[in-house]
């Protein structure tokens, strides 16, 4: 593989353009514009509120703007209003510059129905309603990046499990789509093999995937970002997603060369948006302290070409 090329992205609330990191826009990069409930796209002052917020990202980011489907009362796969709002969605995030959009699964699963859930029967009704969305965007310039979530939700009690591993986005490769790409979302595959190599020890076995796995299927976009905490089923403890990678719990050294190894699997310069949390949107600290730790590390510093120099 060769050396990628990396774009740094910051992601916002896309209903509320005042989380737009202006400083980071016009120093940085771009901006990743992400609308967590769909039902707050249920009426037409909703879509024009989050339009109105691409406008602002478009002109403080350029052509660095991509946009994340919501994840909550967002079944597009089996409930056709939500479908509909995909679409709807996608053509916005066209029409307003965006270059992709994130999709996650959105099959969430109880802890009570897990054992009994078929997920090679999901996956089809996944990749049958992505071949239908594909159709209906033909023509619209806008990648669909479908991100790897990780092996179980955050608090241990539900699941999204659809597209965890590599080897879970096999299926679409039958689509034979350009459009149709992976985001890969680091921080959640850390978390994924952690996991498997916590239960692997338990049953005196080698895990089944390793840090280094990679879908066949193209990597269009990546999240990036570290994690606090490990969540197991019937257990209290909570896993911290969007943690600074100083401050978490995978191993720095293992979490950039997961970072460069999907840059290189990406066709062209990937956009790298940093998922990391803060406790005022408004007056950020930690994603200045990610880029930080992304600019100390010479090999990564190296793909950022002119973003990221402060």
């Amino acid at each position: 593989m060769t050396a990628t090329g990396i774009e740094l992205r910051l992601t916002f609330d896309g209903m509320r353009p005042e989380q737009i990191e202006r400083r980071w826009a016009g120093e940085v990069g771009g901006l990743e514009a992400y609308v967590f409930d769909a039902a707050e796209l249920a009426e037409p002052s909703g879509w024009e509120r989050f339009r109105r917020s691409l406008r602002h990202a478009r002109r403080a980011a350029g052509e660095q703007l991509t946009c994340h489907f919501p994840t909550e009362n967002a079944d597009w796969v089996t409930d056709r209003t939500a479908f509909t709002t995909l679409l709807r969605f996608c053509h916005v995030a066209a029409e307003s510059g965006a270059a992709g959009v994130v999709l996650h699964s959105n099959q969430f699963v109880r802890q009570e129905d897990w054992r009994h859930y078929d997920l090679a029967d999901a996956r089809a009704r996944v990749t049958e309603r992505l071949a239908e969305l594909d159709r209906r965007l033909d023509g619209a310039p806008l990648w669909i990046g479908v991100e790897n979530m990780p092996v179980i939700g955050a608090e241990g009690d539900d699941y999204d499990a659809v597209f965890v591993t590599p080897a879970d986005f096999t299926p679409l490769l039958q689509l034979e789509s350009p459009r149709i790409g992976v985001t890969w979302d680091v921080c959640h595959w850390a978390v994924t093999c952690a996991t498997a190599a916590s239960v692997a020890q338990l049953q005196r076995r080698e895990p089944e995937v390793t840090a280094d796995d990679l879908p066949v299927l193209p990597i269009r976009h990546i999240h990036f970002g570290s994690y606090r905490g490990m969540a197991m089923p019937f257990r209290p403890e909570v896993c911290h997603e969007g943690v600074p990678p100083q401050e978490g719990d995978a191993a720095e050294d293992l979490l950039a060369r997961m970072l460069l190894r999907a840059a290189d699997a990406a066709p062209t310069t990937v956009g790298v948006v940093l998922e990391i949390q803060e406790q005022d949107y408004l007056a950020r600290k930690n994603c200045w302290r990610t880029l930080d730790w992304l600019l100390s590390r010479p090999d990564i510093a190296a793909r950022l070409g002119d973003g990221g120099r402060r």
